[in-house]
This record gives structure tokens, sequence and C-alpha cells, in this order.
């Protein structure tokens, strides 16, 4: 980037006498771009090849110095910080301003022998080391700084920014001018025995892994049995092991999609159970990564799996987050469309306050809608969100969507939630998980 397209990004402090020889310096989006780009990179050049590290920088206290400075002088407090930065990083490594308080940072890794832990060191002293002089004002700074190396094998390099970032919020949440290094995400030796992902590739090819079964409850309507379906690894000691321990390892490595696979493979298996033993078969709802709307080859196989059932019997609700479809609505709404029309149906998962109710009930094809896991406890100890989510229960139904709550965890809460309109309602209170589908 020429220095005048710098100038033009608003990422550099006007009339600044900078030497020759600093990082570089984007809009987000080409850092996102750029990180996308060295990630494949490494991905095709094996060994030969490292991916980037990723790096975030948070500036520590930033509400006091707006209230201090203001808008104007935040953002030139950050223009004077990202140009201290910039001048302790290499030519090769990449930096962007993200909001008003942050920027992130790719580190170049040819040979990959960078040291994450004395740059670190370098830039914190950089930024606290001296003060930052606008006219008659002073300003003393410091910021939080996280870095890892970039693990190139995600499906979204951005994951890699987004993991950072977290990292350093929290240092700064912590009291700020501090840093922390972290292993590439997801990086686990592989699938070595004894890891996590070894654990969870030999039980998928063992055919070992586990299910165990949680009820949806409903507050109204015919009795009928309706399940999540949750995938659990065997432990060493006999323990099952939850899915928040190797679900985000199978999907920083790619294997979300084996495990999609088996699941959707042993419920119609479990299906077709049910119907040999002319037993009523429940509903099950199972979660999905965004392999089905991804890969049009997964598509067809689920849709010939599927196919062998007849359309009266295909018991089986799709769960997707729908965080995880936002990038992509226009593809997903044509597939999710096409499950529907095989009979499956459609929940949308992770769905709070926050997420637009026109994409929801206007956008995204669905059947249900899945409130995120600390929906109900913010929602019962705040007045007006109640009184919002009330309003929102009534547009769903209108759209015919169903409304699920779940994560239910006392007496309580099962009471407050059943008396609202919405459709099910699910939780450890009402039953925890259990190897066997009984209510």
């Amino acid at each position: 980037m020429s220095d005048s397209e710098a100038s033009n990004a608003g990422t550099l402090l006007e009339s600044s006498d900078l030497p020759e020889g600093l990082a570089r310096v984007v809009s987000a989006s080409t850092l996102i771009g750029e990180l996308d780009k060295r990630c494949k990179a490494a991905r095709s050049g094996g060994a030969s090849s490292y991916p980037p590290g990723v790096a975030w920088l948070v500036l520590d206290e930033t509400h006091s110095h707006r209230n201090q400075v203001g808008f104007t002088g935040l953002d030139k407090l950050m223009r004077a910080i990202h140009d201290r930065v910039r001048a302790q990083l290499e030519p090769s490594d990449v930096t962007a301003r993200f909001g008003l308080n942050s920027i992130g940072i790719l580190l170049d890794a040819v040979g990959g022998d960078r040291d994450f832990t004395k740059q670190a060191a370098t830039l914190l002293r950089a930024i606290s080391s001296n003060l930052f002089e606008f006219g008659e004002q002073a300003i003393a700074a410091t910021i939080s700084f996280a870095a890892r190396p970039a693990n190139e094998q995600l499906r979204f390099a951005e994951a890699n920014l987004v993991s950072v970032a977290r990292m350093a919020e929290k240092l700064t949440e912590a009291g700020g001018n501090r840093s922390e290094i972290a292993g590439a995400e997801g990086a686990d030796n592989g699938g070595a025995p004894g890891t996590m992902l070894g654990q969870l590739t030999k039980a998928l090819r063992d055919d070992s892994l586990r299910v165990v079964f949680q009820p949806l409850l409903a507050t109204s309507g015919p009795d009928a049995d309706r399940y999540q379906v949750l995938p659990r690894l065997l432990g060493s000691d006999g323990s099952l092991i939850p899915a928040a321990r190797f679900i985000p390892v199978a999907a920083a490595r790619g294997v979300l999609p084996a495990l999609d696979q088996w699941m959707i493979a042993q419920t119609i298996s479990r299906i077709r159970r049910h119907l040999e033993a002319d037993e009523a078969t429940p509903t099950y709802f199972m979660n999905q990564s965004p392999a089905l709307v991804d890969d049009a080859k997964f598509f067809d196989w689920f849709a010939k799996e599927v196919g062998k059932l007849d359309q009266a019997d295909r018991a089986i609700v799709f769960e997707f987050n729908v965080i995880e479809l936002k990038s992509r609505i226009r593809e997903a709404r044509d597939v999710l469309d096409r499950i529907r029309s095989l009979g499956v149906g459609v929940s949308l998962t992770s769905i709070d306050e926050k997420v637009p109710e026109a994409v929801l009930l206007k956008h995204i094809p669905c059947d249900f809608l899945r409130m995120r896991a600390d929906f109900a406890r913010r929602m019962l100890a705040d007045k007006a969100l109640t009184a919002r989510f009330e309003k929102f229960i009534g547009a769903a139904h209108q759209a015919d969507r169903k409304l699920i709550v779940p994560m239910l965890e006392d007496a309580e809460e099962v009471s407050r939630i059943w008396q609202m309109d919405v459709d099910l309602i699910q939780g450890n209170f009402i039953q925890q998980p259990s190897e066997t589908e009984s209510n």
C-alpha cells in the first residue's frame, strides 16, 4: 500500500514523519483477506511454509481516555499508538485499525522462528514508557496484547483474529498493561493417540462415539417425544466427555463434517430401528456445522441417506448456529429450503436480542428458533428484555416459527418461562442428558 493509500484509509496521523521500513498499514477487510491468503499458502506449502502469527492490541481504559479527550482525541491517540507500534514491527508485518480502540496485526513468520514473547514485551514497553502529547494535553496510555501462531487449518481464517481479540479483551478487563502468548489454536499434535483430536478421530474410525439424549418438553399441545441428540467421547476412566470439550478442536482441524456425517447416520439408523419395532419415533434435534451449506457432495450424501426413509418418517431437525450462517445467508437460504423440502426440520440456534428479527423471520427459512444458552437467565432479570421477548414470541408465531428456550437450571426459571407463550423448554433441571431415550 502506498503512503497516499494509507492516509486515505485514515490509519496514520496527519503530517507524520515516519521512517521507512515500517509494518504495512491496511484496512480491516484487507488484513482479513491477507490473513486468509497467507493461511491458504501455508496449507498448500506443507512443511516448507509457515502460517503467520496473529496478534491483537487493545487500548486499556478506553472509556477514561474518551471522557478525557473526546472521540476526536481518542482517535488521535490510537493513530499515535498505531504509528509507535508499527515502528517496532517488521516491514513484512501487516496492521489494521479495528473500531475505536483495537489494532489487529499479522506477524510474518518466515522461517517459523518469530519470538512473539519478545515482541509483546517490546510493544508494551514502547507504549507505556512515554507520554502521548496533543497540544497542551499529555496522556499516559497502556495496552493489552495477545498473540499466537495462526492455525491455517481453520475453515475460516478470520477465527484466528477473533481468538486473539478475546484474549486481549480479557487482559484489559483484568487490569491491562500485560500480554499473553498462546500456541496455535487446535494445534494438538494432529491425530496423535492420547490427544483430544486423536481420541475423536479414533472414535469415528472405530464407530465408538456415544450419543446422549436430552428431552425438549412442550409447554402445550399433544404429547410427543423430542430429544436433542448430543455426541460424547468415552474417556479412559469410562466417563463421557461433553461435546464442548472436543467440538472446538474438531472445528479447528476440519473434522466437524465427519462428526456431522456420523451423527446423521446414527440417527437415521435409530429411526429405522424404531420403525422395525413398530414403535413411535421421537423427533431428533441435531447440531450441524455449516458443512451441509458449504459442501454439495455432503448434501447429496445426506439426501440419499434420508431418502431411504419415507418422508413421513424423517423425524429429524437440523440445528444451525445463526452466527455461522450470517456471512453466507444467500447460500444458506437455498440449502435450508432444500433440507426442508426433504421433510427435515431446520432450527436456528444462538438467538438473542442482538439478532435482527428480519433475518430470522423473513430471510432464513426455518421451523424453530433456539434462544442462546444464557438468554433465559438474562431475560428473567431484565423487565425490558422480558417485554421485548414476549413481543418477539408473537412475531415468531405469526411467521410460523416455534421458540425453544434451553438451559433452564432451576424451578423458578421453568415456572416463569412456562407461563410465556414459548413452545419448547429444555434444561438440566428438567432432565440431565442420558444415554437412553426416556422422559
